[in-house]
């Protein structure tokens, strides 16, 4: 429920607060007197555009803030808690309150905040989802959108589970088929990319290359090359360590028979005799293994050939697969797993085949079971509708549901099921008998679709999960006794829910459980735009009467307006007692007579005083 809603520096509006009630709300005022502004504020809380051109002049900001009392379950609480917005307090009753705040500066860009934490636009939008509904003339009328009619008319079957469960079924189907398309498209593609494939892994694998094979076989090439050199320098090597006379091997053997004898006389000397002794074995081993390094390396030039080819192939590979035998390497392994899930493509798209008959089924199965819904809240739908617009002076009017295939989707056994399911629902109305039904977009007038619309929403109302409906004269173009139904109307859908309505007519708002005044005040040469709660029945006379007559308020105005207060509060005892906002009224009653009597004796009551004086 909207509890309060706080404007300031919007447009003619510089300081304003509304605090509304359960029941139906009105709000009333002279044309041009700031009602829509109002109506356009509750738009901006709920995500509507907010740009610096909304500014009252001469003000820095403009401020519209309104405060929600929603209970502990609503959805819109869950999916402020998804988006990380801080809980709301609680409320006295229980609920929570939800205070949502929408600022635009001069000059600057808009904020938003929730519960006092900075969000986006987008999150505000998503989130407030459900927290109220606007109903206004042309634009704000959804029921001129054909593609919220299924909606609608799954809402008054009650048909959201059976939905829910058909479009995970529908899903499924739809990836699976996405999938297998795609793979039957690519199919040519495929066989291009595996024969490819194919190709360069046989190119590498006639190669066989082994990791860190270039760098082991340039090292071989190197020594080869550099052969004769290497022989010489082991050569020499061996002869000053080993071979020739005065070598290293020849002088430690003279410093051990020198150094033996001293070492029997004295003992400290032993740790150096066995220094030598290991270093004359080291060096005799170093010169023996000289000798065998220089007897084996030889200068093989076939071998040398063989590498040089042999490194030219591993060098063209790595050129060709990344720039280094490691990269080709790691390369030849993404294309065997590339070709291997190639290959299984094939396979994959045999699966898929196998599988989608069993997934079209079960779809087709939840799509059939929302068409026997829809079709038999069809039905009912129209009749509740046509029973409603008979209490609203359009009992001849005639109301159909139209189906027709979905749009997109996918064929299943000559059947087109789209996310929505096998059907598009389009309400179709016939104001006048013999006239075919047509789409309420191109025959409907203001006060007919003002009528529809009242009709629409009470056949909805026992199924409709929204708890705040508003109004924005949806009773343009009617007056008279229709008007009386339609507030009487609005007071039945006010019993399940709050309601907000904006009118110009004084048969609906003589049925108000709150009513506000809107009026427009000029002080120090600039207009303002105040709202003021009536309280009392003067002043609601007052109101109601200068709806009735205008500017001048004279005797018989009062007491039309009196008569027009007295009746509705009578019709809503009587509505109250026999459960009227359970059940839609009847088409036809005595409920309405009060008003029409009432206005018959204030009629005749004028008449009588202009002839006295004349």
């Amino acid at each position: 429920m909207l509890t309060t809603l706080r404007i300031s520096g919007l447009a003619v509006v510089d300081a304003a607060e509304v605090r509304f009630g359960p029941g139906l709300n009105v709000l009333t005022g002279e044309t041009g007197a700031g009602k829509s502004i109002l109506v356009n504020a509750l738009h901006l809380v709920l995500g509507g555009r907010m740009g610096a051109d909304v500014l009252r002049d001469g003000a820095d900001e403009a401020v519209v803030e309104a405060l929600f009392e929603l209970p502990p379950d609503h959805p819109v609480l869950a999916r402020l808690a998804a988006a990380g917005i801080p809980a709301p307090e609680p409320a006295e009753g229980g609920g929570a309150e939800l205070l949502v705040r929408r600022v635009a500066s001069r000059g600057g860009r808009g904020r938003a905040f929730v519960n006092g934490a900075l969000c986006t636009v987008g999150m505000l939008e998503s989130a407030l989802r459900g927290a109220l509904d606007i109903c206004g003339q042309h634009e704000h009328v959804a029921l001129l959108r054909a593609e919220s009619h299924t909606g609608l008319l799954d809402a008054f079957a009650g048909a959201q589970g059976a939905l829910a469960r058909y479009r995970e079924r529908f899903d499924a189907l739809a990836a699976a088929v996405r999938e297998r398309e795609a793979l039957a498209r690519g199919e040519s593609e495929r066989a291009a990319r595996a024969d490819y494939l194919a190709f360069q892994l046989r190119e590498i694998d006639a190669l066989a290359p082994e990791a860190g094979e270039d760098q082991r076989l340039e090292q071989e090439r190197v020594v080869l090359a550099q052969a004769a050199r290497l022989r010489d320098a082991a050569a020499r090597a061996e002869a000053c360590a080993y071979g020739e006379e005065g070598s290293a091997a020849e002088r430690l053997g003279l410093a051990l028979r020198a150094l033996e004898p001293a070492a029997h006389v004295d003992p400290r000397l032993e740790p150096v005799v066995a220094l030598l002794r290991s270093a004359a074995a080291e060096v005799d081993e170093a010169g023996r293994a000289l000798a065998r390094y220089g007897a084996a390396l030889g200068g093989d030039p076939e071998r040398l050939s063989e590498l040089d080819e042999r490194l030219g192939a591993l060098r063209a590979l790595a050129r060709k697969h990344g720039g280094s035998l490691a990269r080709a390497l790691e390369r030849a392994g993404e294309m065997r797993a590339e070709l291997a899930a190639a290959a299984g493509g094939a396979g994959r798209l045999e699966e898929l085949a196998a599988a989608e008959p069993a997934l079209a089924a079960r779809a087709a199965a939840g799509a059939a079971e929302l068409t026997r819904a829809r079709a038999s809240a069809a039905r009912a739908f129209c009749a509740e509708v046509q029973a409603e617009l008979g209490a609203l002076a359009m009992g001849r009017c005639r109301i159909e549901v139209a189906f027709r295939p979905p749009e997109g989707g996918v064929e299943v056994a000559g059947r087109r099921l789209a996310p929505g399911g096998a059907e598009e629902a389009e309400l179709l109305i016939a104001p006048n008998p013999g006239e075919a039904p047509r789409p309420l977009a191109r025959i409907a007038s203001g006060g007919e679709l003002s009528r529809v619309l009242l009709a629409v929403k009470r056949a909805l109302s026992r199924t409709d999960p929204m708890r705040t409906y508003v109004f924005d004269e949806v009773d343009s173009g009617i007056g008279g006794a229709v008007a009386e139904a339609v507030g009487r109307r609005l007071l039945e859908v006010s019993r399940g829910r709050q309601v907000i309505c904006v009118t110009h007519l004084p048969q609906v708002a003589a049925f108000a459980d709150r009513h506000h005044r809107v009026e427009k005040r000029v002080s120090g040469g600039r207009t303002f735009t105040a709202v003021r709660l009536l309280e009392g029945d003067a002043a609601r006379r007052e109101e109601v009467a200068r709806m009735l007559a205008g500017a001048t308020l004279g005797p018989s105005a009062l007491e039309h307006a009196a008569a027009l207060l007295e009746a509705a509060r009578a019709g809503a005892a009587e509505g109250a007692g026999g459960g009227a906002a359970a059940e839609p009224a009847p088409r036809q009653g005595r409920r309405a007579a009060p008003v029409r009597t009432a206005a018959r004796v204030a009629a005749k009551k004028r008449s009588a005083g202009a002839g006295g004086s004349r």
